[in-house]
C-alpha cells in the first residue's frame, strides 16, 4: 500500500514544467472570464443610445425635410390661399313672453284669483324662461334647414357664397348648400355673462358682415311671427269661450284677456328689441382668420419631423432584420462538417500557477 503524502501524488499529476520542489507554495489562477449579462435596463439604455446615434447620423435629412414642408405650407397659407375673414356679433337673447309681460304690465296676474288667472297662467304671460334655453333655442333655430332655405330665398345667399356652376349634373342640391352655408356659421353661447356669439367666416369682410345681419333680422323677424301667431290663436279661442259662456263675471275676464292678446300682438309688431337685444352689431376684425401660416407651418414640420425619425428608425430595423435572416439561412445552407464549434466550456477547477512561472496551459492526456 502506497504511503506518498498527497504533495507528492498532486506533483506527479502536474506537467514537468510545473513540478514544485517540497516546501514551496502552490497557486491557483482562475479560468477565462466570460463578458456579464445585460439587464433589461441597460439593453434598453444602449438601443436608446443606439437610435440617438443613429437620429444623428441622418440630422440633415430630417432637418432638410422639415425645413422643406414647413416653407411650403408657409409660402402657400401667405401668397396663394384665400384669405377668410370672420365676422362677429353679440347679443342677449330675451324671453319673448317675459318682454311682453313687461311691456303690457301683467306680471303679477298669477297672484290673483280666479278663472282669468287660470287662463292667464295657462298661455304662460308671466313666466320667465331660463336665458340658456332661449338662447339654445336661437341655435337651434339658426342652424335648421328650414332657416337657411328662407335666407337663400330671400337674399339668395348661394350667389354670394356657393360659386354659379354650369351644367344640371354639377349643380348642388339645396341640403348641399345649406351645409356649405351653415359650415361658415358659428354661434355660440357665453355662460358667464349670458350673452350669444355669432359668427360668419367669408372672404369679402363686408359680405360676412351682411350676411351675419341677415341672420340677426331673419331671426328677430321668425321669433317675432310665432309670437304674433301665438297671440292671434289665443284671442281668437278666447272670443271663442265668451260666445259659449254666459257667466257676465267670466266673460268680463275673457275680455280683459282678449285685450291683452291683442295689445300683445301689436307690440311684438313694432317692439325694436324683441327677442333679444344686440350689444355688438356685426363688424369684421382686421386680423386674418383663416389660414393661419404660422400655425400651419408649425404643425406640418412637427407632423414631418415625426414622420421622418419613424421612417429612419424603420428602416434600421428592416436591415437589421434582414441581416438576421440571411445570417439564419446562410446556415441552414451550411453543410454540418463546416458549422463553426460551440465554445468550450470552462475548466471545473483552477489550474495550479506556480510563483515565478508563466502559466500555460494543460496538456491533453
Amino acid at each position: 500500500m502506497s504511503t506518498r503524502p498527497k504533495q507528492d501524488r498532486a506533483e506527479h499529476s502536474l506537467p514537468e514544467g510545473d513540478r514544485t520542489t517540497p516546501g514551496q507554495e502552490v497557486s491557483y489562477a482562475p479560468g477565462p472570464a466570460s463578458p456579464p449579462a445585460l439587464s433589461e435596463s441597460q439593453f434598453a439604455m444602449f438601443e436608446l443610445l443606439r437610435w440617438v446615434r443613429l437620429l444623428w447620423s441622418r440630422r440633415h435629412l430630417i432637418i432638410g425635410a422639415t425645413l422643406a414642408v414647413a416653407m411650403c405650407f408657409g409660402i402657400r397659407d401667405k401668397f396663394f390661399s384665400v384669405k377668410m375673414y370672420r365676422a362677429q356679433a353679440v347679443i342677449t337673447p330675451v324671453d319673448p313672453d317675459a318682454s311682453l309681460a313687461g311691456s303690457l304690465g301683467i306680471g303679477g296676474l298669477n297672484s290673483g284669483a280666479g278663472a282669468g288667472n287660470g287662463i292667464a297662467s295657462l298661455l304662460n304671460l308671466g313666466g320667465q324662461n331660463d336665458n340658456t334655453m332661449i338662447a339654445q333655442q336661437y341655435i337651434a333655430i339658426m342652424t335648421s334647414f328650414a332657416f337657411t332655405s328662407e335666407l337663400m330665398n330671400r337674399y339668395h345667399l348661394e350667389r354670394k357664397i356657393v360659386p354659379v356652376e354650369s351644367g344640371p349634373g354639377a349643380r348642388l342640391t339645396r341640403w348641399a348648400i345649406h351645409e356649405r352655408i351653415s359650415s361658415r356659421f358659428q354661434a355660440e353661447y357665453d355662460y358667464k355673462s349670458g350673452n350669444l356669439l355669432l359668427y360668419f367666416i367669408d372672404s369679402d369682410p363686408g359680405e360676412g358682415a351682411e350676411i351675419l345681419g341677415f341672420y340677426l333680422a331673419s331671426l328677430r323677424e321668425k321669433v317675432r311671427a310665432e309670437q304674433i301667431g301665438s297671440a292671434a290663436a289665443a284671442a281668437a279661442s278666447l272670443q271663442d269661450e265668451i260666445r259659449k259662456t254666459s257667466d257676465a263675471l267670466l266673460q268680463n275676464e275673457l275680455y280683459e284677456l282678449v285685450a291683452r292678446q291683442i295689445e300683445r300682438e301689436k307690440i311684438a309688431q313694432v317692439e325694436g328689441d324683441f327677442a333679444f337685444k344686440v350689444i355688438e352689431p356685426p363688424v369684421v376684425p382686421d386680423q386674418i382668420f383663416a389660414p393661419r401660416a404660422r400655425r400651419d407651418a408649425t404643425l406640418a414640420a412637427s407632423i414631418v419631423f415625426v414622420l421622418s425619425c419613424a421612417l429612419v428608425l424603420g428602416f434600421d430595423f428592416v436591415r437589421r432584420a434582414r441581416a438576421q435572416m440571411e445570417l439564419i439561412e446562410r446556415a441552414r445552407s451550411m453543410p454540418p462538417a463546416l458549422l463553426p464549434e460551440p465554445p468550450a466550456e470552462p475548466p471545473s477547477s483552477p489550474s495550479p500557477v506556480i510563483p515565478g512561472r508563466a502559466a500555460r496551459p494543460s496538456a491533453r492526456r
